[in-house]
């Protein structure tokens, strides 16, 4: 390993690059992980930057990165919800040639399967918007947009100390019910805005032809998760009664397509959530944008919970499985059965609590999810 990886301490030193989309919020969870290891002196950040140029300068397929250069390799994590920027495989394959580890969030092996830096890319694990005090992605946003553009991610406490992203807020209470009830709030989604045009400015390289089929699939995709989750909703609301808190946020496309299933905002507003998931509730939840495990399930985890789940298309490292760390359905009225299954043994759910519980600190704080790849990119220094 050359020289210059080290400081004159002998710790690692990096340098970050990551993406300035505003609202880009993928990324905080992992500039959060290396500043909660530069904190412990694991490693040395000698500057995180802004940079506005991944995609354009051909490095990426899309800006939902964070690139890590500690001198002799780099290490890059793709924090997008799937494969949906990815058109052109022998692109992303010629781009993997200059980094030695390509670390991803939505990670499906048999896309890359037959790709020549296949073995570059490797599974990331859960992802949800988190952040700890001195980040370096809330130290530019704070700087560069005001509160009122941001406040819909970062609900500031009167000190501007801490907000309701910070990673310790969603962790367990350890405290384990006799008796559970179910919660499940989501939102819906509005395919109306897809379109040929968008999707031609998106990925120019796109024909007419190319850009309709991509826009069909995309609305496709769309409507049937909110037909799902409207159906979902309406027969556990029926089936479940007051044992069960569910319904959709409150917005334009709500209002016109299910107005009777809208909640309170108070149920969605962030604190609330938050001080919710840790009460005796088992969570459920169902597939996110272009097959992702959404927020939703990384905060449950995070917060030591039982979870129902649609299946996971995508594969979470380090043991993470079913029936260990959470129940699957493939329809209603397998949720209905894995719900009443649940609710009539609470020492399940009390196993799934401690398994993901373990999980968190293990492999999903955000400190312990970047030293995981560290362990992988860096194995001379991080065992």
């Amino acid at each position: 390993m050359k020289n210059d990886l080290f400081t004159s301490t002998g710790v690692p030193e990096c340098t970050i690059k990551f993406n300035t989309a505003a609202g880009n919020t993928h990324i905080s969870q992992i500039l959060a992980g290396y500043k909660m290891l530069a904190d412990k002196n694991l490693i040395k950040i000698k500057k995180a930057v802004p940079c506005t140029t991944f995609r354009s300068e051909g490095n990426y397929e899309h800006n939902s990165i964070v690139e890590v250069d500690f001198g002799d390799r780099i290490i890059a994590y793709d924090m997008a919800d799937g494969y949906q920027s990815i058109h052109r495989k022998e692109v992303f394959d010629s781009q993997l040639e200059r980094l030695d580890f390509y670390f991803k969030r939505s990670y499906y092996p048999d896309f890359h399967a037959d790709m020549k830096n296949s073995d570059k890319v490797k599974p990331l694990g859960l992802n949800y918007l988190c952040s700890c005090k001195g980040n370096p992605y809330d130290n530019f946003y704070f700087n560069e947009y005001s509160v009122s553009e941001i406040k819909s991610y970062f609900i500031h406490q009167k000190n501007k100390k801490m907000n309701t992203c910070d990673y310790s807020v969603f962790e367990s209470n350890s405290k384990m019910y006799e008796q559970y009830n179910l919660l499940f709030l989501t939102r819906l989604w509005d395919s109306s805005g897809i379109n040929v045009q968008g999707l031609q400015k998106t990925y120019p390289y796109f024909s007419e032809s190319d850009a309709k089929a991509e826009a069909e699939k995309w609305k496709y995709s769309l409507d049937i998760a909110t037909k799902n989750r409207i159906e979902y909703i309406k027969e556990l609301k029926n089936h479940f009664g007051d044992r069960i808190i569910t319904g959709v946020s409150n917005d334009e496309f709500s209002r016109k397509v299910c107005p009777e299933l809208i909640v309170d905002d108070d149920l969605t507003r962030r604190d609330n959530y938050i001080r919710m998931i840790k009460e005796n509730y088992v969570c459920l939840t169902s597939e996110g944008l272009h097959h992702s495990i959404g927020w939703k399930f990384a905060e449950y985890v995070a917060a030591g919970k039982a979870i129902v789940t649609e299946p996971l298309y995508y594969k979470v490292p380090y043991g993470f499985s079913e029936n260990n760390n959470y129940l699957v359905y493939n329809d209603v009225s397998s949720c209905i059965e894995k719900c009443e299954y649940l609710l009539n043994n609470v020492d399940k759910i009390h196993d799934i609590e401690s398994a993901n519980r373990e999980y968190y600190v293990n492999h999903l704080r955000p400190d312990m999810l970047v030293l995981d790849t560290l362990k992988i990119a860096l194995p001379d220094i991080f065992k």
